[in-house]
């Protein structure tokens, strides 16, 4: 395990969806007799440069995770740093990928392993089962868009996402590569990136302090093989289809 202080490194966060990605924003709803304002996620087509979206729901909304190839309303956009913030602000919510006002990031990289033996066989061995990959990110809370998205959008976007039908609800065994979010970590001024696929959120939580900042942290988790990858250019990348 190795911990970081949020000056060290920029943390980004897609999903893996070329199109889609997660925001959380105020619904309707009407669990008695009266309607009720809510908080929930809803997906948004991040290719489009309108308030339209898969939902047609995005007042005063917060940006969780924009699509994988990180293109947000322009097609100069990338994952880190290069979005237009104007466009997102005209609409009322931000469209960053990165996390901002990051404190601390918590990285574990590693694998699950069990003896193995066979029958006339006196030798065993360890045989790796599956990798386990955890991230827990540590920020000052300055809304609700993590708790909305640890309630209701754990487990990343449908690969065929429908008005309706489009957040994961993690009831099943996935079946596609776009499953769960992508987490990107690059490390000072450094160009190379590293990246934990298809993962999933598994905890969140608050810490409340009367003479400190109240602060928030969420773990990602990740069964699958990290990428390292070196960027182009000023340290950036347009394109994450093709890692």
């Amino acid at each position: 395990m190795a911990y970081f202080l949020g000056r060290d490194l920029t943390v980004a966060i897609t999903s893996e969806n070329t199109v889609y990605g997660v925001i959380a924003h105020t619904g309707t709803g009407t669990p008695t007799s009266e309607v009720l304002t809510l908080r929930t996620a809803s997906v948004r087509d991040f290719t489009k440069e309108d308030t339209a979206g898969i939902t047609g729901v995005v007042e005063g909304a917060q940006t969780f995770c924009g699509a994988r190839v990180g293109a947000a309303y322009s097609s100069t956009a990338t994952v880190f740093g290069n979005i237009d913030q104007s466009v997102g602000s005209a609409y009322g919510f931000n469209i960053s990928n990165e996390v901002l006002n990051l404190t601390g990031v918590d990285l574990s990289l590693g694998a699950m392993d069990e003896d193995l033996s066979f029958i006339g066989q006196r030798a065993t061995m360890r045989v790796e089962v599956k990798k386990e990959n955890s991230i827990t990110l540590t920020r000052k809370k300055t809304d609700d868009t993590w708790d909305v998205i640890y309630n209701t959008a754990r487990f990343g976007i449908k690969e065929t996402p429908t008005d309706e039908d489009h957040l994961e609800d993690g009831l099943r065994a996935p079946d596609f590569a776009g499953y769960g979010y992508r987490v990107y970590l690059r490390f000072g001024s450094s160009t190379d990136i590293l990246i934990l696929p298809n993962c999933c959120i598994t905890e969140h939580s608050i810490t409340l302090g009367a003479d400190s900042t109240t602060e928030e942290t969420i773990t990602l988790q990740s069964y699958m093989d990290p990428i390292i990858v070196a960027a182009i250019g000023d340290g950036m990348f347009a394109d994450a289809t093709g890692f």
